[in-house]
């Protein structure tokens, strides 16, 4: 098959899935090309960006942010494809359909690098991207349009109403959700036809990581997590739980590594300075994906303190390598772990809860390596990278 990605920011070093989804489909000899917004700015990427030569395959729209660069970017568009391309063109410029000047600008913009290449899927990551680039299905109406959907997007019909969906939900052939109990239920919520709806849980190739039994060994105690520093990923309470343990068990030495950057940054520095932390809390900020599996392998719990998580992928990496799992109970987490088998989970938002069992779980290191195994044969049955890239496939091929 031949498939277009379309994402929003490349590379971006915390959105692994997406290049488990590339590179599974290549391996298996499909010819796949990414369509990217812009690029991530990021200075650190994921190794599979240069083993697969991924900068390659990308076109980055780069669409200009003032209404007059996007109006004579689209006009050069339509004076160069409009005589070969009419009637695609002119569906794209369906402005009773589209419902604003900005969207049919957009549209032709979006249009141009597929006039002349066409796919048999177009698959877009986030639920906003779907409702963007819709209209390449109405333009190519003989390619299956899937949207797959991951996180803040399935907020976009409690902030905008359902009926910002409508046009995804009318021309869109399929919809990935990555968990039953959050993603389903939610777009069910907003009127998505049950039946278009797919699970398709986060896909890891398990094989590459190592995995090792996690065992008490001298007085130290390594806590990790890594994701973006952003409200939503409560690392506040992560800190302010990691501080009151040392202060708890003062024969152990804690620390707390959080592997990720952004905004919060500074004000997390400031919290770890006023609860007089830094000997056991370190921000190590952005990490190429080789080294985080590094500092995970050196670690004995995982600790993930999100407000909210709509699934969790660093969830899958840290159990497929061992790592006992703490977590809060939040929006698909349940359904990523074997809670009480492979995670302790806890109510986000709370960090004597949070304290207590990590405390409780220190307690116990008998139970780490079972705890480790479970995780391990949990990502194995239903992360599995091989099963669900060929799920993957027939969703695309419809």
């Amino acid at each position: 098959m031949r498939i277009a990605f379309v994402v929003g920011g490349f590379p971006r070093i915390s959105e692994t899935w997406i290049l488990a989804q590339v590179t599974a489909l290549l391996d298996r000899g499909h010819e796949v090309d990414i369509y990217a917004r812009r690029a991530s700015g990021q200075s650190v990427s994921h190794a599979d960006v240069s083993e697969y030569d991924l900068m390659r395959r990308t076109h980055f729209f780069n669409v200009p942010m003032s209404r007059s660069g996007r109006g004579i970017r689209a006009a050069g568009v339509l004076a160069r494809n409009l005589a070969r391309h009419p009637g695609t063109l002119l569906r794209c410029l369906n402005l009773p359909r589209y419902g604003s000047s900005y969207a049919i600008l957009n549209n032709v913009m979006f249009a141009e690098p597929f006039l002349d290449r066409r796919y048999d899927a177009i698959l877009c990551h986030f639920g906003g991207n779907g409702m963007d680039f819709v209209c390449l299905k109405d333009a190519f109406p003989n390619t299956r349009f899937v949207t797959m959907f991951h996180g803040d997007d399935y907020f976009i019909g409690d902030e905008k109403g359902p009926e910002a969906f409508a046009l995804l939900k009318r021309f869109g052939d399929a919809f990935l959700v990555t968990t039953d109990c959050f993603g389903r239920a939610t777009l069910r919520r907003y009127g998505f036809d049950d039946r278009h709806i797919v699970t398709l849980r986060l896909s890891i190739a398990t094989k590459k990581i190592p995995f090792r039994e996690r065992r008490r060994s001298g007085d130290t105690v390594r806590l990790l997590s890594v994701g973006r520093l952003v409200p939503k990923k409560g690392f506040e309470v992560g800190v302010r739980a990691a501080a009151a343990l040392q202060a708890a068990t003062p024969h152990l030495r804690v620390e707390y590594s959080i592997i990720g950057d952004g905004p919060l940054r500074a004000d997390l520095v400031r919290l770890v300075d006023q609860l007089g932390a830094s000997p056991t809390i370190h921000l190590l900020g952005a990490l190429p994906g080789a080294e985080v599996m590094r500092r995970m392998d050196e670690s004995d719990v995982y600790l993930l303190p999100s407000l909210m998580e709509q699934a969790g992928y660093v969830l899958l990496e840290a159990q497929a390598s061992g790592l006992p799992v703490v977590a809060t109970r939040v929006g698909g987490v349940p359904e990523m772990v074997r809670e009480g088998r492979s995670a302790l989970l806890v109510e986000a938002g709370d960090v004597r809860a949070t304290t207590d069992t990590l405390q409780w779980l220190l307690d116990r290191p008998d139970m780490w390596p079972r705890m480790g195994h479970e995780g391990r044969r949990h990502v194995e049955e239903q992360h599995d990278v091989g099963k669900l890239t060929t799920a993957l496939e027939e969703v695309l091929k419809g």
